[in-house]
């Protein structure tokens, strides 16, 4: 659209320009509403979700750092390049989502504890994270139901298990 209203511009046609204009304002409206409602919280929530309590507050900020510099580099981009930063923009988009996919486990009805045994799996996958879940929930019940009463399972510094029940010592087995 932007590009449009400029070539509409150079060809002199004033009206078709201020129509695009009008469509380009617009797009930009509904993007921002739509990206502010969903993706705009995943720097802000996402680490503070997934993060130990021990390291929760510099991870929070190592997420927030991290999409301050995403939006300077797009800022210095737009400078430079102009309109074409929109490509760009998009096409990091459309990366994003095998990335967000592949690698970002759903942490929806999870305890901020379980969460430490989510990513108890030594790949990066989401599918192998949990599988592995899935695993010690099935051979240490014990373990992820510590984890669903808000008990403290994990810590952080020395990953071992704080309770010494039979069936959690066999969860440092598993590691």
């Amino acid at each position: 659209m932007s590009r449009a209203g400029i070539n509409a511009t150079a060809a002199g046609s004033a009206s078709q320009a201020s129509a695009y204009g009008a469509a380009a304002a617009s797009f930009v409206f509904i993007f921002k509403s739509v990206f502010g409602a969903t993706w705009l919280t995943v720097p802000w929530l996402y680490p503070a979700e997934i993060f130990p309590l021990e390291v929760r507050a510099k991870g929070n900020a190592r997420g927030v750092v991290g999409w301050s510099i995403g939006n300077g580099w797009l800022t210095l981009l737009f400078n430079a390049i102009g309109e074409k930063t929109l490509y760009i923009f998009g096409a990091c988009n459309i990366l994003a989502l095998p990335m967000v996919w592949a690698l970002y486990p759903e942490s929806n009805q999870r305890t901020l504890e379980e969460m430490d045994l989510l990513f108890a799996a030594d790949s990066p996958w989401v599918w192998d994270a949990e599988k592995k879940f899935r695993e010690l929930q099935e051979s240490i019940p014990d373990l992820v139901a510590s984890a669903r009463r808000g008990n403290s399972v994990v810590d952080a510094k020395g990953g071992v298990v704080e309770k010494r029940s039979a069936s959690l010592k066999s969860a440092e087995a598993l590691r």
